[in-house]
């Protein structure tokens, strides 16, 4: 626990440091993957109101992603497809999500804004590697949110937005 304390101290500073140092993208998002199939499967696809919930995601966007992070789970990769419908000039990229450190600094280095698709233990801890402390919590059943992180002086301030629920959601939660 020590050691976890510890390394996320340090990529805290870095954070810090990252940002006053370099350029920083003025805005990053992040969201949980839409809602999933229920299923035993360790890695189920999206649901049937996942995929609408995915394009209403991607509504909420700028028109001006250079990247779209996800895992490699179905999941987070059919989020970040729809997104990426929308956005031609975004580029679909992989990262590990037990290691999440390279990917807030990688995210910090950039200077264009960018989309993280995660999970709901994955997002509140990238949030805090981010430089922002305490993240949201997230549940296993919150899908749909959208966190906005503006620049503001030498960090971000955190704005969330949610969708409106596609009818077909509605639908299948009866």
């Amino acid at each position: 626990m020590l050691k976890i304390v510890a390394a996320s101290a340090v990529a805290i500073l870095t954070a810090s440091w990252l940002l006053t140092a370099n350029a920083a993208p003025a805005e990053i998002y992040l969201v949980r993957h839409a809602e999933k199939l229920k299923s035993a499967d360790q890695d189920p696809p999206l649901s049937p109101c996942g995929l609408a919930q995915a394009e209403a995601m991607a509504a909420l966007l700028p028109a001006s992603l250079s990247d779209i992070y996800h895992t490699d789970y179905q999941r987070t990769r059919q989020t970040a497809q729809q997104v990426k419908r929308t956005q031609s000039a975004a580029t679909l990229r992989s990262y590990n999500a037990a290691d999440l450190a390279p990917l807030a600094t990688t995210i910090l280095q950039q200077d264009n804004t960018v989309l993280v698709v995660g999970h709901s233990n994955t997002t509140p801890a990238l949030i805090q590697l981010l430089g922002l402390s305490p993240a949201p919590a997230i549940s296993e059943h919150d899908y749909g949110v959208l966190y906005q992180l503006k620049q503001s002086g030498p960090g971000y301030v955190l704005q969330t937005y949610r969708i409106k629920q596609p009818g077909l959601c509605a639908a299948s939660a009866q």
